[in-house]
């Protein structure tokens, strides 16, 4: 049987079938040029049989990945630069640090509510400011006045019995209640025992991955991430699949099997350039946030917990957590994309000039009570 379809249903449905088509060129074109791109980093691997025990060593060492990005190198990404242009502000950050009345890291716990809520804001969770001070007053009133933070390891914080808090927030969706609250447990703990951490290097690996396990605290499938395909991966383990982001499909992470090595690696760089001291606190900070979301080595909530590692590095240094005002998800994405890229300026004088704010502010509020 014949149905005759309406002119402008036909127009639609042809230029449904192009756009369609298009749309499947277009990515097409970009896996082509991703591929391409992963052929020429890991050229090394190519050049030896895959069955030797030497491709399997030097794929497993994440050293073909780490030799073509160079992560670490605070030179070349432009970080020693970065940090050459604002020396003048930072020199002026650290006299109004030591010159305060009360410590900059007591002062810091006071901003926890603000910023958990910008962390879990650029994961596009749509909770207001507001609701995360309502999540907030109840997690101190309720669940953590009891417990000492500054003396619970991060095995102990993540592990601790959470209340679901959907009924305080009615209209919002139970999940980003959940997320919003996992990120106040544990900036709130990181505001304390960073504090009794003064001058240290900061979380160390067994530590990041117990607050990866809290970020992602019922927002998975029991004590598992929530992963479409591959092995099921514990909450706070390394991923088991390789992965593609949406905002940037030709950057290249590396291979799940070369994750643990990198991330060793990391923490090595990080302790290093603690004890060098080349890299002011803040510049370290955020070279080690931009080098970390480089591995991206959790099936989700690497964002978060980047954010939570550059938190308490800010604290055991006495400084304010970046908080920047009127901050939107597109623009941070892009000042860690370009940062990737060896582009950190934008970056630096996002978290530069926020903490400079921030601390003459609070200067001058002491000298008026």
């Amino acid at each position: 049987m014949l149905v005759n379809i309406p002119p402008v249903l036909a127009r639609r449905a042809a230029q449904h079938h192009v756009v369609r088509r298009l749309g499947i060129r277009c990515a097409s074109t970009i896996q082509q040029k991703r591929d391409k791109k992963l052929r020429i980093i890991y050229a090394p691997l190519a050049k030896l049989p895959k069955d030797s025990v030497e491709y399997t060593e030097l794929g497993r060492s994440g050293m073909v990945w780490e030799n073509y990005f160079h992560p670490q190198d605070s030179q070349k990404l432009g970080y020693i630069k970065a940090q050459k242009k604002c020396k003048d502000t930072l020199r002026e950050i650290d006299s109004l640090r030591d010159s305060m009345r009360i410590p900059v890291g007591e002062i810091a716990k006071s901003f926890v509510a603000e910023y958990a809520h910008q962390s879990v804001q650029i994961e596009d969770n749509r909770m207001a400011p507001g609701e995360s001070h309502i999540l907030n007053d109840y997690l101190v009133a309720d669940v953590l006045a009891p417990l000492e933070l500054d003396k619970m390891s991060a095995l102990e914080i993540s592990q601790i019995d959470l209340p679901d808090q959907s009924h305080l927030i009615p209209n919002a969706e139970p999940s980003q209640v959940a997320e919003l609250r996992n990120h106040l447990v544990a900036s709130r703990w990181i505001a304390e025992a960073a504090l009794a951490k003064p001058w240290t290097s900061g979380l160390d690996e067994k530590e990041l991955g117990c607050l990866a396990a809290l970020t992602m605290r019922d927002l998975g499938r029991g004590k598992y991430y929530h992963t479409p395909f591959g092995r099921r991966v514990e909450l706070g383990h390394y991923r088991s699949t390789p992965i593609q982001v949406r905002s940037n499909p030709m950057r290249i992470f590396p291979y799940p099997v070369e994750v643990p090595e990198c991330m060793k690696r990391f923490f090595i760089w990080r302790d290093q350039a603690h004890r060098d001291g080349k890299l002011h606190p803040l510049i370290l900070a955020c070279q080690a946030v931009v080098y970390f979301l480089a591995i991206h080595p959790f099936p989700d909530g690497n964002g978060r917990v980047s954010r939570m590692m550059m938190h308490d590095y800010m604290v055991r240094h006495g400084y304010l957590p970046a908080f920047m005002m009127g901050l939107e998800r597109q623009d941070y994405l892009k000042m860690i994309s370009d940062a990737q890229d060896g582009k950190p300026d934008e970056l630096v004088f996002r978290v530069v000039t926020t903490q400079m704010e921030f601390l003459q502010d609070f200067k001058l509020s002491e000298g008026n009570p």
